[in-house]
């Protein structure tokens, strides 16, 4: 499992807290959660997906709240681009 940054909140309480998921790693232990368990949620946050258990959501940070990626600029070639003032 790799460090992620993510935000945490405790239930029941609208401030979000940054943090990493080494460190919500410990917490869960001291919790009860064991490895398997750790496992399904460090996989469902690395999915996208916001997790909550044993009185925490968490949700993985996005580096950039830029839509890279999904806003785009067209990429064409000159066979295309000769093609579309053609016709």
């Amino acid at each position: 499992m790799k460090n992620i940054p993510l935000q945490v909140n405790i239930e029941g309480q609208t401030s979000f807290v940054d943090t990493d998921w080494l460190a919500i790693m410990a917490t869960l232990k001291k919790r009860g959660l064991e490895q398997d368990e750790l496992m399904c949620v460090y996989l469902e946050l690395t999915s996208g997906m916001r997790v909550t258990t044993r009185g925490l959501s968490l949700a993985k940070q996005s580096q950039s709240m830029e839509l890279q990626g999904l806003i785009r600029e067209p990429k064409f070639s000159a066979r295309d681009y000769a093609g579309m003032i053609s016709a």
